[in-house]
């Protein structure tokens, strides 16, 4: 993030904190879960033991699981509130500032799709681009699924009261496979999408520090800043530089991103063994 010039608050102490929260307990889950789902791997029995072995890893794996029930319990609160309390229910589902698919999503992606390709100019984006709201959707289904069937796992003889045996089955199967879809995904496409970019290597300090320039405003989502320009609200989100937060966000982002990418690439591997 370039500092020159203006700079505007984008995301929210609360947003920040709850999103730091769930990358804690993201790779928590990823990294005591995984090893289970390629056992027959060597690096993933090593990578069992070095989170503590049986049933350490299964009591950390536990724990990250109840911080991200904290998250989105966390989450659904927060917008109840906007909802109830602040009456801006409307603007969570539609609008500019809504972060739900659109009619206008549609249109951008196929502009952006005109852009890659050489045949328009780059598209003018709002507050959320089309691929973040799809990762927010994902992030509720694959929580939802993985909530479910993880409950499911953990207390098998409660479910068993009115589930037959081979819905226990089918839960593991499914929180085995979408665990490593939600890990693949957000090792890839979310990190090549938020920190990969040419223009923000080595990390995106948006979510860390939650300001971004008007340089990147203009350059990613001109038509929110021209919307808050039009408004005179852009004083309202004008801030300062965070520098001990910059230099925080690095410090813990870059080895998490290797981190990432090196389990992805372990992954892949291991996957593409499998069907030789």
């Amino acid at each position: 993030m370039t500092t020159n010039g203006k700079l505007y608050q984008r995301f929210s102490p609360f947003h920040r904190i709850t999103h730091f929260l769930l990358i804690i307990s993201f790779f928590g889950l990823v990294l005591t879960g995984m090893p289970l789902a390629f056992q027959d791997q060597a690096w993933a029995r090593w990578l069992y033991e070095t989170m503590g072995g049986h049933p350490t890893a299964g009591y950390i794996h536990r724990i990250c699981a109840g911080m991200t029930f904290f998250c989105a319990f966390m989450h659904f609160a927060y917008c109840s509130y906007l909802a109830l309390v602040k009456r801006h229910a409307a603007n969570i589902i539609w609008g500019a500032d809504a972060i739900m698919i659109q009619p206008r999503d549609v249109k951008d992606i196929v502009a952006d799709l005109k852009w890659l390709l050489g045949f328009g100019p780059r598209p003018a984006f709002d507050r959320w681009i089309y691929w973040e709201k799809f990762e927010y959707l994902s992030l509720l289904w694959g929580t939802f699924v993985m909530a479910l069937t993880g409950l499911m796992l953990w207390f098998p003889t409660t479910f068993s009261i009115f589930l037959p045996g081979w819905a226990i089955d089918m839960g593991l199967i499914a929180h085995r496979y979408e665990a490593i879809l939600a890990a693949a995904f957000v090792f890839t496409i979310h990190f090549i999408h938020t920190h990969l970019l040419p223009e923000k290597v080595p990390v995106d300090e948006a979510m860390f520090t939650g300001i971004v320039s008007e340089e990147e405003m203009l350059h990613e989502r001109p038509r929110h800043h021209k919307r808050l320009k039009e408004a005179n609200l852009l004083k309202k989100y004008e801030t300062v530089p965070n520098v001990p937060l910059s230099i925080i966000s690095k410090i813990i982002a870059v080895p998490l991103l290797l981190i990432g990418l090196f389990l992805t690439s372990l992954m892949v591997s291991s996957l593409l063994l499998s069907l030789i």
